[in-house]
């Protein structure tokens, strides 16, 4: 799982930069990207242990 969260979370690391270039807003949505980002690197090093395999 550790592998996959970790996809979403890059993936939403280019987005933000992608943001920054193509939005009207890109501050805010940049920032919205990263936060989400960050909440699934979080969901990946807490499934990232050997108890909290699915």
């Amino acid at each position: 799982m550790f592998r996959y969260y970790l996809g979403i979370s890059i993936m939403l690391a280019i987005f933000a930069v992608f943001s920054l270039f193509l939005s009207t807003n890109p501050a805010a949505v940049a920032t919205i990207y990263i936060g989400i980002a960050g909440a699934f690197l979080a969901i990946a090093f807490i499934t990232s242990g050997p108890e909290s395999r699915w």
